[in-house]
């Protein structure tokens, strides 16, 4: 009795691009079958496509059917988002919180280049879509390993630095204001939107609201952020 064989295994590819494109297919399935949704925009930022799972967002974001949503600029259909900023910058946001009606999620967005290396969409991922007490603890820890970056990175400045040769840096980025309320996130947007501006910007709000952490957060996400606070 002759033992039975098993067919040889296709080989991988051994050639650069091919790889490239088999790891992309490979992760592109990974992420819509793990995540929690995917949408994608085009150059001119709307939204071109949208997979299964994102459809379940869309009453709760006030769209009936999904052909009023596909094909409309992605921020007149969905609230805070950054999708448009990545396009413009073609700098990845791997991991943030989104806040809209639909709910609070963390969400990745992944710029998409074409072979000369031009922006052409991004991608939207939904990371996590949970109930608030588990998003509570999730930003925690994120603050806290933000908080630990932010340090290391201080103490690295002060070692490089000549006594008294450095300016006075911020303390907090705006990732270091932590909340997932619609009230924290409107904040937080309206952060980002201050740090554009060369305007001054007026902090009003009781003591403990966190209004230094959010004028040092400003400051650091401005383009004066390298120059004393």
């Amino acid at each position: 009795m002759s033992a039975v064989q098993t067919p040889p295994s296709p080989a991988l590819p051994l050639d650069g691009e091919r790889i490239l494109a088999l790891a992309a297919r490979s992760m592109f399935e990974l992420f819509e079958n793990a995540s929690e949704g995917m949408l994608l925009i085009d150059r001119d930022a709307r939204v071109v496509w949208i997979n299964e799972p994102y459809r379940r967002f869309l009453p709760a974001m006030g769209f009936a059917r999904e052909e009023d949503f596909v094909g409309q600029p992605v921020t007149q259909v969905i609230d805070n988002t950054q999708m448009h900023e990545v396009l413009s910058t073609g700098k990845p946001i791997l991991i943030d919180l989104l806040g809209n009606k639909a709910g609070t999620f963390v969400v990745s967005r992944i710029p998409l280049r074409d072979e000369a290396g031009a922006v052409i969409g991004v991608l939207g991922i939904v990371l996590f879509d949970q109930s608030s007490a588990q998003m509570r603890a999730l930003t925690t820890q994120f603050a806290r390993l933000q908080q630990q970056l932010q340090d290391a990175q201080r103490e690295l400045d002060a070692q490089r630095s000549s006594a008294g040769g450095l300016a006075r840096r911020t303390k907090y980025t705006l990732a270091s204001f932590v909340g997932v309320s619609p009230a924290a996130v409107e904040v937080k947007r309206q952060a980002r939107r201050a740090a554009q501006s060369g305007s001054p910007v007026l902090l009003l709000g009781e003591t403990g609201t966190g209004k230094e952490l959010l004028a040092h957060g400003i400051h650091a996400a401005s383009a004066r952020a390298l120059g004393p606070f």
